[in-house]
This record gives structure tokens, C-alpha cells and sequence, in this order.
């Protein structure tokens, strides 16, 4: 009898964990740690499989071991407070003969979808509890909902390699979690599941074909590390503006080259991202209310008090003042 994809996938990663498999569900509670992995078969389109487990030891695994994933595209989906890493074997600049991984880290507060999937290599790191969703399209499926947008079918496009990265807002946030409060004897489990599945994969979709587009970036190969890098320093250093000339020399690309990749990957320009993290620290210090708005404009590299208030209104609608107020009226 043929083993279905979506069976094989659950033995795969019954496998890799030393896990028992009984009734599309996988537990294992061993020298690796202890878990369980759900798999729901929403339809013949549409598969779930809920990640939830804390490891005493790092696992390492490979796209390789999940063979049954050529006729699905997996999105996966991750909690803010994971702790995992994703390498890509990829030829950088396609004129190396050695491959190199590149690993960097995923699922950490979104969304990850590539098409490189063959070459996926999988760290899962110890001593935290760690969630993730992979939310499985059978592929014929999949290119028919790209269709649906020129902008989401040209991102998608399997001419050349792609890695599209996309945070969570408060909505998709919350329904992620939601997937895991539903009861194992709900009786619309599959249902309710499933249309989780479909709200997260119509808000990610929505928000990448609300993106510009990416017609200049497109001719450059990804270096995943270095616009992940940029990431990490940009969400580090908000005391002050930064120099995407000095950005670039210290990630190891050019200016041009960083600033085409970052809006490829991330669907926003390395300025933008950059401005709305120190915005979003601003409102934080704000509602701990021991600095005023002059020491805050200072300590997140604003020119002068008026510049972050303008700013800040631009962002939000409201100036820091208004927002305080507002705060105050509140408590």
C-alpha cells in the first residue's frame, strides 16, 4: 500500500525525534527530550503539524530526510520566544565551486517560507521550550493562490531562489497561538485547525502582495547571513541613526547590494525597519514613564526632541505627548 505524503512526513519526523507515532500524533519523551508533534490533514491541499517540545540536546536535521516535501510548499510560522536556526546550503555569489551553509535564526518572530527547501538544514537548540506551526500547500494549490496577485506570483517565483521573511502582527500572533489552546477531544479539531491555518496563510499572503515591487533587488543572489545580520544589528543599535554604507561594509556587502536584499527578504528598506524599532522602543519607554520625551528622543538617536515628535506621530497618529496623555487618563 503507498504511504501518503502526509504520513510520511509524520515518519520522517517521528524518526528524527526517536518519537512514537499513533494516530497522526507523535510523542517522544527520551535522551533527546520530550515533545509531541500533531499532524492535521485538513484536506488534499492543506496539511498542519504543530511543533511543541523542550530538547536536553541539540538536533540537527536536513531537507534531505524529508523527502515526501517535494509536493508540498511548507510556511512555517514561528513563536517570538523560539530558539532555532535554519542553514541553507546555497553558492552565494554562483561562481563558487564550494557550497556553503549559511545559518541564521528562524521562525524567532514570524514567518519563513523559501524555495530551497532540498537544502534546508535544521538546528534545534536545547533548554527552551520551543514552538512552531508548518503549514503545508500541496503545490498545484499553491501556485493557484499566487495567481491571485502579480505582485505575490513574482515573489514566488521559482526562476531563482527566494527567502521571504514576514513578522507576526498582533493578529497573526494571536491566532498561532490559538492553534494550541483547541482541546484533543474537540470534536471540529480538524475544522477549527484548518481555519486557523487558512486566516495565517491569507494575512501572510495579503501582506506580501502589499509589498512594493522588488524589481531592482531581484538580480542579486541572496546572502541570507548578512541581511539577517543587518537585522540583528539594526534591532541592537537604536541610540543612533545608522549608515548604510557602515552597515553593509560590516555585514560584508556593498550598500546597494544590502539595501536591494534586505526590501527583497524583509519587504521593507533597511531605514523603515530601522525607524519603526526605535519607535515601537519609544512607546515602551513612554508607558514606564521615568524618562521624559527629550531623554528618550537623545537616547534613541533623534536629532531633536521636535524630530522624534514628528516622527512619532507619523508612525502612530498621535504625538508622544498625546500618547502620555492618554496613558495617564488610563491608569
Amino acid at each position: 500500500m503507498e504511504v501518503s505524503p502526509f504520513q510520511s512526513a509524520l515518519e520522517s519526523w517521528a524518526k528524527i525525534f526517536e518519537g512514537k507515532l499513533t494516530d497522526n500524533t507523535i510523542k517522544f519523551d527520551n535522551a533527546l527530550g520530550k515533545g509531541t508533534i500533531k499532524g492535521f490533514q485538513c484536506n488534499e491541499y492543506i496539511e498542519v503539524f504543530c511543533f511543541k517540545f523542550h530538547l536536553k540536546q541539540k538536533i540537527t536535521t536536513s531537507g534531505k530526510k524529508l523527502s515526501e516535501i517535494a509536493e508540498f510548499r511548507p510556511i512555517f510560522f514561528g513563536d517570538p520566544d523560539g530558539n532555532k536556526t535554519l542553514g541553507i546550503e546555497q553558492d552565494q555569489d554562483n561562481e563558487l565551486d564550494e557550497v556553503t551553509v549559511e545559518n541564521f535564526p528562524i521562525l524567532t518572530q514570524g514567518v519563513f517560507a523559501t524555495n530551497s527547501k532540498d537544502s534546508m538544514t535544521w538546528d534545534f537548540n536545547p533548554n527552551r521550550d520551543i514552538h512552531f506551526i508548518s503549514i503545508r500547500i500541496k503545490d498545484s494549490h499553491f501556485k493557484e493562490l499566487i495567481k491571485k496577485s502579480p505582485n505575490v506570483e513574482k515573489i514566488f517565483s521559482d526562476e531563482k531562489s527566494y527567502y521571504i521573511f514576514e513578522e507576526f502582527d498582533p493578529i497573526m500572533h494571536g491566532m498561532f497561538w490559538r492553534i494550541y489552546t483547541f482541546k484533543e477531544d474537540e470534536v471540529f479539531l480538524n475544522e477549527l485547525v484548518h481555519a486557523c491555518a487558512l486566516h495565517l496563510l491569507a494575512v501572510f499572503f495579503s501582506k506580501i502582495h502589499e509589498r512594493e515591487e522588488l524589481l531592482e533587488s531581484n538580480k542579486y543572489p541572496i546572502n541570507t547571513k548578512a541581511v539577517f545580520m543587518a537585522r540583528t544589528i539594526l534591532k541592537k543599535e537604536l541610540n543612533k541613526q545608522i549608515h548604510i554604507d557602515d552597515l553593509a561594509r560590516e555585514c560584508g556587502l556593498s550598500a546597494s547590494r544590502l539595501r536591494a536584499l534586505y526590501k527583497q527578504v524583509f519587504g521593507i528598506t533597511i531605514h523603515q525597519f530601522h525607524q519603526n524599532v526605535r519607535l515601537d522602543e519609544a512607546r515602551t519607554l513612554l508607558r514606564g514613564g521615568e524618562k521624559t520625551m527629550s531623554m528618550i528622543a537623545m537616547d534613541l538617536g533623534f536629532s531633536s526632541a521636535s524630530h522624534f515628535s514628528a516622527a512619532f506621530k507619523k508612525q502612530f497618529g498621535y504625538t508622544p505627548r498625546e500618547f502620555k496623555d492618554n496613558l495617564n487618563i488610563s491608569r
